[in-house]
């Protein structure tokens, strides 16, 4: 197949598309490195550089191709969501739409889309299976509702134009290569726990609130698995599958992960000092508990999670760029 990727020089499309030239199919990815700026990489696959917004180019881009995975997304951690409301609503449903109407015009045969464990902002139920998130309040954050009437979207193009299409939910990916950035929140929690603990070895480091709040942390090549290997089977067409590690871990027990597996790699000097906490205003949305049922993925496509969070914060530790 020839597949479309957008978002592609971001973390987990970059896990996931090696995947797809392993399997025999052609790349073609999408960017336009809003982000930290233009990367420089080799590249195995070709890379169309613009931004989906323009129709125009959205129409052009999914010319000839066999099927697209929409990853482009404004994405940040929890500090980005109150930042950047407006870019990230009305930027990612913009370009979405417009992939979806490049696809019906171009007969794309099927477009997944990559949503986000932030659609269950407002979900009573935990573990949350994926038919939780339509009985529930629509999400607090424009990010969280971005992703929501994304997947509305999908399911509408389905409905009216046989679009074939699946929903990928990502529970906190864990990943080498994301960096924290200067504002606490900006970037993803392990990414600000990483900069603070290991770059800048604060002890007290900052946390948002009481550091109880509950996540679930997969390591990246679990989901990009199988987002690479899933996608284009029948068996997702019209689904939605949660992708996590429903190990239940609380901010305080990932920063401590973090720490002492540090010293074990010798990535900070050994301490008998504990690490400790200032904690700093919280927003009033901030979700105080996340955690996916991924029964689903396991039953229909045989989806097991590898790794714990701890073998995946060591994993990310061992492989982070000096």
């Amino acid at each position: 197949m020839k597949i479309l990727v957008t978002g592609s020089e971001g973390s987990l499309m970059q896990c996931v598309i090696p995947k797809l030239l392993a399997a025999g199919h052609t790349v073609v990815g999408v960017d336009n490195f809003f982000r930290y700026g233009k990367i420089e990489r080799n590249r195995d696959y070709e890379l169309r550089e613009g931004d989906l917004v323009d129709p125009k180019f959205a129409r052009d881009v999914t010319k000839a191709m066999d099927g697209i995975i929409q990853a482009a997304a404004r994405i940040f951690g929890v500090g980005g969501f109150h930042k950047y409301p407006a870019d990230i609503l009305a930027h990612d449903l913009t370009l979405h739409q417009n992939i979806l109407w490049g696809a019906v015009e171009n007969k794309v045969k099927k477009v997944a889309y990559i949503s986000s464990s932030m659609v269950y902002e407002k979900v009573d139920r935990h573990p949350s299976v994926e038919e939780d998130v339509f009985a529930a309040k629509i999400p607090d954050t424009d990010y969280g509702l971005s992703k929501l009437t994304g997947e509305r979207l999908s399911m509408a193009f389905a409905k009216q134009y046989q679009l074939p299409f699946v929903v990928w939910r990502p529970f906190n990916i864990i990943t080498p290569h994301e960096k924290g950035e200067g504002e606490q929140g900006i970037s993803h929690v392990f990414a600000d726990f990483i900069k603070l603990i290991v770059k800048e070895r604060k002890n007290p480091i900052s946390i948002l609130g009481d550091g109880q709040q509950i996540r679930c942390f997969t390591w990246i090549d679990d989901v990009a698995g199988a987002i690479a290997k899933w996608t284009f089977d029948d068996k997702t067409n019209g689904e939605a599958f949660n992708l996590g590690n429903p190990e239940p871990v609380k901010m305080v027990e990932l920063a401590h992960a973090i720490y002492e597996e540090s010293q074990q790699l010798g990535l900070l000097p050994k301490s008998d000092k504990p690490l400790t906490f200032s904690p700093q205003p919280i927003y009033s949305d901030d979700v105080k508990i996340r955690i996916p049922d991924v029964t689903k993925a396991e039953r229909v496509l045989g989806f097991k999670p590898t790794l714990k969070m701890r073998e995946a914060v060591r994993k990310c530790l061992e492989l982070m760029p000096e």
